[in-house]
């Protein structure tokens, strides 16, 4: 064999071992990528899991409290003063909410109705770090027209014990806590609430 065959045949034998070696480096990039792929998959069919389990109907908490709640504020829509004592002797549910919030967006239509089939309970929102402008777009949008406190920096909410957002609180006449939904609910929800309320009393 001559030196120039002999040359070009290492230079084939080299050429083959390095496409060899860029082969099996791509097929291992493709497995990795393949298993990166498919836990992220994993990982975000396990967050809908999660968050689907947390969107569904709550069930009311009974949670006795022998002390009396107390709030007051002003109303991000109307500018006016509203308080707990103005609604003496009267059942009150607190619904703590956000228009920033999803699961407040999705019970928005089953409250408005519940407000409007119970004029014996009074509602009041606390509307949770939230600008004004928005506050009022929300209302506009889903037809609100009780009352809420606006609780820019959380105070009044988190002073209520708040596990999540939205939250309802039923309050008895005399506004002691006597039940709470935490994290989205219905209508059926609500009324599931009001009766625990009204057996209390």
């Amino acid at each position: 064999m001559s030196q120039r065959r002999a040359r070009r045949a290492r230079q084939t034998a080299t050429e083959g071992g390095a496409s060899e070696s860029r082969l099996r480096r791509l097929l291992e990039d493709r497995r990795t990528w393949l298993v990166v792929g498919a836990a992220a998959v994993v990982a975000v069919l396990a967050i809908g899991i999660v968050v689907a389990r947390g969107t569904g109907a709550a069930e009311p908490i009974a949670a006795q409290s022998g002390d009396t709640v107390s709030l007051s504020g002003s109303d991000p829509i109307t500018g006016k003063r509203v308080s707990l004592e103005d609604y003496s002797g009267k059942p009150v549910v607190i619904n703590v909410w956000g228009s920033w919030c999803p699961g407040c967006i999705a019970e928005a239509e089953d409250l408005r109705r519940f407000v409007a089939d119970h004029p014996e309970v009074q509602v009041i929102g606390v509307d949770l770090q939230d600008s004004k402008a928005a506050a009022k777009d929300f209302y506009e949008r889903w037809r609100w027209t009780h009352p809420s406190v606006f609780d820019p920096d959380g105070e009044i909410s988190f002073s209520l014990g708040l596990q999540g957002t939205p939250s309802t609180f039923f309050l008895d006449r005399e506004h002691r806590i006597v039940a709470r939904i935490v994290g989205e609910t219905d209508y059926a929800g609500f009324e599931k609430g009001l009766e625990s309320t009204l057996a209390a009393n």
